[in-house]
């Protein structure tokens, strides 16, 4: 198969994929894949850092804890506000543009809270301020290399490099806190530089990006610049991206099967760090549960890309959902640390699996001019269940205590566990090979859906 041009004579990916015998190279010989995964790594790394160095830098200046929540708060509902605009502009405009511009703009605010820090202590208010421009540089620039990878990489390789990603995803969540820690004690100005210095080298690998960017989106047009008829098209703005997206009801079923576990999920691990802290537990063992959560990630993530391979995305999607909810559901009838440390990892195994079937089939099914909005919805989705979890997890825990409280979200999660097996649009839902050539019925599409992805050079 050639993955440099397009095939004149098979107008899909799809199509090209079923009648070229050569197997298509693996995601760590592509040298574009290699530049995406640098740009999205660099990037993910420093906001890991950053996440948690600057909450502690504005404690020591203000010494406030409620301050410094309430912050948070802003930060996340400013990021939340911009990410469906975000989605919607990386559509409209060069995605590797969108990554240069969000880098560097990550680079100048950091760089400029470091030297502020190592000339003197930045007055509050300015530190506000630059955590609020960080939080909307990070909701409105922050989907667009997850979408960028569908243009990179051949449709039939999404799930794989969903799965891969997980296994990365986990390892920096990991490994940033520590590291954080690490640089925060050579002080908050140095901490800042590498997070500078990081957003830097993402620009580097987003202007990298341009040419196979560019080629991609090129490849999808005709010589009037119009889309082929291989391809849905999608009215511009997010309303639509929306509609669209909603109006199918596979889709539909799995962005509210995220709202629901992403409910279950953070009030769960909300409850856990609160009823911990009620307990007065040692704040390292409080941080333990963190912990517990990368591990059974990367443990997770080792064959979460063989899983994806071997079996159907919908009866994997409802498995790993399954094991999920039973393993929380276990952990607030015990509230044991071994026991509930031990659940935590069994619980995590099962989503790396299920975040690479469930991102990977969302991004492959979208039509290639909306994957910024597609992959900002679902951000969206995750994001606006977050003010409900602390709101249910305090109440829960004045009321009725930490284990009923953790049992009531492993109950929710249970919930979406049991929508997903009584959903035929789940169930059904095909393995990578067979993602972008699925039944249009399947999804309530009346033209399929193709990607452009394998016209992009991989080099």
């Amino acid at each position: 198969m050639t993955t440099s041009q397009p095939n004149n004579n098979l107008s899909t990916p799809a199509a090209a994929a079923a009648f070229d015998p050569e197997p298509l190279p693996p995601l760590h010989a592509q040298r574009n894949y290699r530049r995406w995964l640098l740009a999205d790594s660099t990037a993910l790394l420093s906001g890991g850092i950053y996440g948690f160095i600057f909450p502690l830098i504005l404690l020591a200046a203000t010494g406030s804890p409620v301050l410094a929540g309430a912050l948070a708060a802003l930060g996340m509902a400013a990021r939340a506000s911009v990410i469906l605009a975000g989605g919607a502009m990386a559509d409209r405009t060069d995605k590797a543009r969108m990554i240069l511009l969000g880098s560097l703009c990550g680079a100048a605010v950091t760089a400029a809270l470091a030297l502020g820090i190592a000339w003197g202590s930045l007055p509050v208010p300015l530190l506000c301020l630059a955590h609020v421009l960080m939080e909307l540089r990070g909701g409105y620039f922050g989907s667009t290399t997850n979408a960028a990878l569908k243009d990179l990489v051949h449709p039939k390789q999404l799930g794989r490099a969903m799965a891969a990603n997980q296994g990365r995803d986990s390892v920096l969540m990991l490994g940033s806190a520590p590291l954080g820690g690490v640089l925060l004690g050579f002080g908050g100005g140095i901490a800042l530089l590498i997070v500078s210095v990081l957003n830097l080298i993402a620009a580097a690998s987003g202007f990298a990006l341009r040419r196979p960017l560019r080629a991609a989106n090129g490849s999808g047009q005709d010589s009037n610049g119009a889309r082929n008829g291989s391809e849905e098209e999608v009215a511009h703005g997010i309303l639509a991206g929306m509609r669209w997206c909603f109006s199918r009801p596979q889709l539909r079923a799995l962005l509210i099967l995220i709202t629901v576990v992403n409910i279950g999920v953070n009030g769960l691990m909300t409850t856990l760090i609160y009823g911990l802290e009620q307990r007065s537990e040692l704040p390292w063992i409080i941080g333990l549960a963190s912990t517990c959560m990368g591990v059974g990630m990367l443990i997770g993530s080792l064959v979460a890309t063989s899983l994806i391979e071997k079996f159907r995305s919908g009866l994997l999607v409802c498995n790993c959902l399954t094991l999920l909810a039973t393993a929380m559901l276990l952990i607030g009838f015990n509230t044991n640390l071994l026991w509930m440390g031990a659940m935590l990892v069994l619980s995590f195994l099962s989503v790396p699996a299920l975040n690479a079937a469930v991102g990977g089939y969302f991004m492959a099914r979208v039509p290639h001019q909306m994957s910024g909005r597609a992959n900002s919805l679902i951000t969206f989705m995750a994001l606006a269940a977050l003010p409900l979890a602390p709101l249910i997890a305090g109440f829960g825990l004045e009321w009725v205590g930490m284990g009923p409280t953790l049992i009531f979200f492993g109950a929710f999660v249970s919930l979406a566990a049991a929508m997903a097996w009584l959903s035929p649009q789940v169930r059904r839902i095909p393995r990578p090979e067979h993602w972008v050539a699925a039944s249009p019925e399947l999804t309530g599409a009346s033209v399929p859906q193709q990607s452009h992805a394998a016209t992009a050079p991989t080099e």
